[in-house]
């Protein structure tokens, strides 16, 4: 296996590894959309890595401002950064929403208690309230927190490229991955 294949094979692994392991500095990124011509960004959870297709996932509240930014201008830019190994990755793709009702439950059913109360919140997500608190569930809704899967989403980012970063005092190395197919990447070694 050669530098460039061995580059792409740990970006996987440490993909998957951030859905397991605690403070793994890949569990929450930032995304980047647009809305109105204008950059909009946020920090999200990884949720999902599916490295034979190319994609990961996050979840979000179908209600969110992201959800039709997303359906509108379906570009997206992901950000990870590794602040212990010194590696930068800008994720690049195109986002599609899970419609497999059995995995999208199944993700629900194994999402954590403190995740699912997110979706139960009375209003959506940059609706204007009264005060801070307001926004949040009633006891009604805690008696069937399964309501909150109306508003839970799964976001895919189908990946299209991978601009690699190494930083390093004895020179930066930096490398831009393509998907050319399923199984194929093409590297190009860049100025950082």
């Amino acid at each position: 296996m050669n530098k460039e294949e061995k580059i792409i094979e740990s970006i996987w692994d440490e993909l998957e590894l951030s859905l397991t392991e605690s403070g793994h500095p890949f569990h929450i990124f930032s995304i980047a959309s647009i809305n109105n011509g204008q950059p909009d960004a946020r920090n999200v959870v990884l949720r999902g890595v599916e490295r034979k297709k190319n994609m990961i996932n996050f979840h979000t509240d179908s209600r969110s401002k992201k959800v039709s930014q997303l359906e509108e201008q379906a570009d997206i830019c992901a950000l990870f950064y590794d602040k212990k190994k010194k590696v930068q990755l800008r994720v690049y793709g195109k986002t599609s929403y899970e419609k497999d009702i059995q995995k999208i439950e199944n993700k629900w059913q194994n999402s954590k208690r403190m995740s699912k109360l997110c979706y139960l919140n009375k209003y959506p997500p940059g609706q204007n309230i009264s005060n801070p608190k307001d926004y949040l569930y009633d006891d009604i809704a805690l008696e069937n927190i399964d309501k909150g899967l109306s508003n839970f989403s799964i976001v895919n980012i189908n990946i299209k490229s991978i601009d690699w970063l190494f930083l390093n005092h004895k020179g930066h190395e930096r490398m831009l991955i393509e998907l050319i197919k399923k199984d194929s990447y093409e590297y190009n070694w860049i100025a950082p």
